[in-house]
């Protein structure tokens, strides 16, 4: 299964023989961003912005670096240097600093860039029915277990106001939740929900475990019945021909810079919003846990997930049941390869959230 990572990196543990000297030390190997150079990783994972994989390059030595010991392992030497401990924001990736605190940009508690585990943990899923049975009310449980020690999880960190991201989408696309499962005491998550058709789900568990990276755990749910072929009935969607739709009474039109999308390369999600009957813009968003809209994006075959914020941001410390927004939102995108995407976006006006999807394509570069 693909390991599946948002907002910041993934990170993986590679032991080494070494002495007492070195075991203080890590390799001086530094994996970065080819579309990102200022994001840099002394471990492998993915760029928290663009989600491409970071490859690994060999950094210029400095004063520092060239005192520091040597390990032989094998046909290499690898050079170690010491990593301070380092912090970031789960809503601002780009914020670095060395001592822990709130993040300047939203006063969100910073975290550790380094989790005391890298790998990414297991998850347990129980529904009640076994067998779900469409448009039949289900209770969905979830255990996340340490995947060093096989203990469960009951501590996690907080992104955009919940624990944890619950989303439901059907293996043909046409099927979207984005829900909320509530914490229990003995640390597992439960939430009831329904599967409205007959077939096969994917579940994607969005979560942060205190000591480990945030990251995104898929799971399959099919309903009771349902014996078609999973390979026969892989989706097949088809690009929007036209990037303005109506929902809820709200016009939505969607404008992406490049106009062209190539795979690889970053694009711009510009959302304008108007009041279909009046075609006045609108301007009373209401933030919606904690920013002004919500993105997932998935590849046709749903081995690439993106969910993603609009750059313009909700003040943390502000009074947000004061605060309007719109009528317009844009979104940093990446579709790191060339195919057919689904991106659902989500805004919220009063107590009516509004999900609205578009299906585009992503060239590849000639």
């Amino acid at each position: 299964m693909r390991v599946l990572t948002i907002l910041i990196l993934s990170l993986l543990v590679t032991p080494l023989a070494a002495d007492r000297t070195a075991l203080a030390y890590q390799e001086s190997i530094v994996y970065s961003c080819t579309m990102h150079p200022e994001v840099q990783s002394s471990k492998p994972g993915k760029c928290p912005k663009c989600k491409m994989k970071l490859v690994a390059e060999k950094p210029a030595a400095t004063t520092e670096q060239s005192a520091a010991p040597q390990i032989q392992t094998g046909s290499r030497t690898l050079e170690v240097v010491r990593q301070p401990d380092e912090y970031t924001c789960t809503m601002h990736p780009e914020i670095r600093t060395t001592t822990p605190g709130k993040c300047p940009k939203c006063e969100m508690t910073l975290v550790p860039v380094t989790p005391a585990i890298g790998e990414e943990f297991n998850l347990k899923l129980e529904c009640s029915p076994k067998s779900p049975k469409p448009n039949e009310k289900i209770r969905l449980r979830f255990a996340i277990f340490n995947p060093r020690t096989g203990e469960q999880v009951k501590d996690f960190y907080v992104t955009h106001e919940k624990l944890f991201h619950l989303f439901i989408v059907s293996q043909d696309l046409s099927e979207f939740q984005h829900i909320h499962p509530a914490l229990e005491r003995d640390g597992s998550f439960t939430i009831e929900t329904v599967l409205p058709r007959a077939g096969n789900y994917k579940i994607y568990s969005d979560i942060y475990p205190n000591e480990g990276a945030p990251q995104v755990l898929q799971q399959n749910l099919t309903t009771a019945g349902y014996s078609s072929d999973l390979v026969a009935t892989r989706p097949h969607i088809t690009p929007d021909s036209s990037l303005v739709k109506t929902v809820d009474g709200m016009k939505v039109e969607l404008k992406l810079e490049p106009a062209a999308i190539i795979a690889g390369q970053p694009v711009a999600l510009k959302y304008h919003l108007t009041d279909a009957r009046t075609e006045q813009p609108i301007r009373d968003l209401v933030p919606y846990l904690g920013a002004w809209g919500h993105t997932l994006t998935l590849s046709e075959d749903q081995s690439d997930y993106v969910h993603s914020h609009p750059e313009e941001m909700v003040p943390d410390t502000a009074d947000k049941s004061k605060l309007r927004g719109g009528p317009d939102a844009t979104f940093n995108a990446f579709f790191p390869r060339p195919g057919n995407y689904r991106i659902w976006t989500q805004f919220q006006r009063g107590e009516v959230l509004t999900t609205v999807s578009f299906t585009v394509r992503a060239e590849r570069l000639r």
